[in-house]
Order: structure tokens, then sequence, then C-alpha cells
């Protein structure tokens, strides 16, 4: 299967995606995509950047172009459920563009940096877009992002073009059915993306709901960079036998990331985290840290120092938040200081380095940090700034995901890689004078 024909998917979109640079499809898409054409339930797991929204949106087309006429009648064919607002506009935006492609008559139609983005979600293998005969005559698939915070009486207005596919968080989505503002008795795709999140305690009131008023015979999918065997049971009540898919070894964490790791005691790591920054010169860099007043002093700090950066935590405004994305996305703010959850959603291109100022306990969460680089088929480095107890914890996930951590300290100000024992050695050396000065 090494092109979109091999895969059973209409010709039509077979073009589509030729407009929009995609030429063969990535190893999730070779996977998945006959599965869903054959409505299987799926749990698909797959690094971030390997085109998992692709391989869920090709088969949800190729179902409304096979009968468009039936699915103007019968909406929504598609749910698309997605923990933050961030990835529910993203995803949305895919999925108009690649109807763009289908309406388009030539590549003009589609703007470059509409095509460079949705790229980024299927890890580079789409070139540049090449002009394809006039494909007018192709029906218009429409989707309709739904987002709380947004006035009742506004979505349902929009909800009166019947949209074939809705994308929208678990609460929005969930109010929205229970007004009956639409319903899911002809749903033929519930897609959970990011479906590790949303089994959280913070949207699985509204996740049951949805799920349980979704057709029997509706394929439901999970996706995610990680889905543990716990996520998995949470979800047999109405996802009782997917069919697993794991590609958490397909080389974007092993081969497109470097791993390195530094060492820090925990009070002197924002310290640290300076000087790095200062070595490293990093042109577009992503910063995490588990908890939000972690975010704000270590964004202090550099700010402090001279540095141009900013914080994105998950209380902010929306419009505060959106302004500091795009400030990031422009490159006016090199450093973007974030926690997970406010990260959750976001689809920044060209992203150099990433820096973890902890190790999550749930090692995918790491996974998730460093997928934030390398996309579209460029490097990138993946920094980890640990205590020992740390240390010790990146080693198993390194194990357990195929990659493996550099070791890293500075010198005058420049990044060495010292042997691993010698990187040990001084390890034990330090907190031995830690103790040390513990017991004065």
């Amino acid at each position: 299967m090494n092109d979109f024909a091999s895969l059973g998917i209409n010709a039509n979109l077979i073009n589509a995606l030729e407009i929009l640079g995609f030429h063969e499809p990535t190893e999730v898409q070779k996977h998945t995509v006959p599965l869903l054409l054959e409505k299987k339930d799926l749990s698909m797991q797959s690094e971030t950047g390997t085109g998992k929204t692709l391989a869920y949106l090709l088969p949800i087309y190729n179902s409304i172009l096979s009968n468009i006429e039936e699915a103007n009648r019968r909406w929504p064919i598609a749910a698309i459920i997605c923990p933050t607002q961030e990835l529910a506009v993203q995803v949305a935006n895919h999925s108009t563009r690649l109807a763009m492609a289908l309406e388009a008559k030539d590549k003009g139609a589609i703007s470059e940096s509409g095509s460079s983005q949705l790229q980024e979600s299927s890890q580079g293998n789409a070139r540049a877009p090449k002009t394809i005969s006039n494909h007018s005559n192709s029906p218009q698939i429409r989707s309709l992002v739904l987002l709380g915070g947004t006035q009742f009486s506004r979505q349902k207005q929009a909800l009166r073009m019947h949209p074939h596919i809705i994308v929208g968080t678990p609460g929005r989505l969930a109010d929205l059915l229970r007004l009956r503002y639409f319903d899911f008795s002809h749903l033929e795709f519930l897609i959970l993306d990011e479906a590790d999140r949303l089994f959280s305690r913070e949207y699985i009131e509204p996740v049951e709901y949805l799920l349980s008023n979704a057709p029997r015979l509706c394929t439901r999918v999970m996706a995610s960079a990680t889905i543990p065997e716990r996520i998995r049971n949470s979800a047999k009540p109405w996802i009782p036998k997917p069919i697993v898919i794991e590609l958490e070894s397909e080389g974007v964490l092993s081969q497109a990331i470097e791993h390195w790791a530094f060492y820090s005691d925990h009070r002197k790591k924002i310290d640290l985290l300076k000087k790095i920054i200062v070595a490293i010169h990093p042109k577009r860099c992503l910063i995490f840290a588990s908890e939000a007043y972690r975010v704000q002093r270590a964004a202090d700090r550099l700010c402090s120092s001279g540095l141009v950066c900013a914080s994105l935590v998950s209380r902010m405004e929306k419009q505060s938040k959106h302004s500091i994305i795009e400030q990031f996305k422009t490159g006016s703010i090199p450093l973007l200081i974030t926690t997970d959850l406010a990260a959750r959603g976001l689809d920044i291109p060209d992203i150099t380095h990433v820096i973890s100022l902890d190790l999550p306990e749930d090692g995918g969460v790491y996974v998730h940090r460093a997928g934030r680089t390398a996309r579209a088929g460029k490097k990138g480095i993946s920094i980890l700034v640990a205590d020992k107890l740390e240390l010790e914890r990146a080693s198993r996930t390194a194990t357990r995901f195929g990659f493996v951590f550099r070791t890293k300290w500075l010198e005058y100000g420049t990044v060495v890689e010292p042997s691993v024992e010698a990187f040990f050695e001084r390890i034990e050396d330090m907190e031995t004078q830690k103790r040390s000065k513990s017991h004065l």
C-alpha cells in the first residue's frame, strides 16, 4: 500500500489529496484507513505528527462521497470529539481544507499556508501541491466546529446548513444533543481524538453521554499518541472489541528527535533552563512544566533575565491565549512556557526545541511533549531537565518508547556530551555534596 489508491478510497478524494500535495499514505493511514472503510471500531495509537487526523477523515469523506444526496438528508454523518477548543478548531480546519481541495479547479484555490498546515499532521509525506484538472463538480462536504462560550442561538443558526461533520468539545456537543439541535440517529462515525484525555474525570460525563447516544452500528474510533489499557477498559461499555493499532515505534521519536537529558537539583532547574537557552539559541522553543504556578515562575525569571518569552495556562482568557499562540507561531515570541493541559491541541509548525522542566509520571505525556517538534520530516530536539529520581524514571520511559536519552551538561556556556558513566558519576558527587551540606 504505497499510494492512496491502494487504500480503496474515492478517486475524487485521491485527486484532492494530490492538490494538497499528498502522494502516499503514512504508516498509520496504511493500517487504519482500510479498516475504517469496513466500519471497524479502532483504537488508533500513533505518535504525534504521524497523520492520525487524515487517517480518520479520509474514511469519513469516502462514506459521504459514496452517496452525497443521502448524506445531505441524514446529517451529521460524523462527530469528532476533542478535549480542547484549539484541537477542535484545528481538526475542523483540516476537514475544511480537504473539502476545498475537492472543489478546487487548481492549486491556487488552496492557500499555501492551508496546505502546509495539513501537511504538518501527516509527517511530511506531502510534497508541493500540483495543478489537477477541474474538480468543480465534486460535492461540497460541510464541517462545523461547535465550542463552549458561543451563544446557543448562533450555533443553532449555523446548524441549519446541515453539516456532514461536526467537531467540538465534549460539554458543548452533549449540551446541543440534549437540546436536540441535532441528533445522532444517522451517525456513521464517532471519533474520540486524544482519547486518553477524554476519559479523564474532567470530560467523562459528557463523553459517556455522547457514546451512549451513538447508534449501535456507528463506527467508534479512539485516537491518540498514547492509549493505555486502562483507557480501553474505560471505553469497553461502548467500544467492547476495537481493533488495536499501535505504531509507537514508527521512528518519529527515535529518529527525527534527539533526546537530551540534563541533571539539576529541583530548586535550581530554572537557573539551568536560562543557561541552556543562552547556549542553544532556540528559534522556536516550547517549554513544559506540570504546574501552572511553575509556568508563571519560569516565565517571570526568564523575562527578568531579558529573554523574550510568554506563558500559557488553561485558565487564561481565550483572546489572550489566541494572541500569545499567534505571536509564538510568527516568531515574535521565541519561547513559550506552558502546561500539558494548556498545550493540548496546539498545532504549531517549526518548533525546533521542546524543553521539559519535569518528567511526568505517565511516560506517554512526555511523548506528547516531544512530538511537538520534528514535524513534517524535520529534525528536532527534546530536552529533559531532571533531578535524580526523574532520571531513573526517564530511563524506563526511553526503554518503553524505543529511544535513547543523550546525557548532556554545560561547560563554560557550551553544551557538551559526557559519557554516561561520567554523567552519573558527577550526579553522585553532587548528591553526596548536597547530603553533606544538609547535615551541617
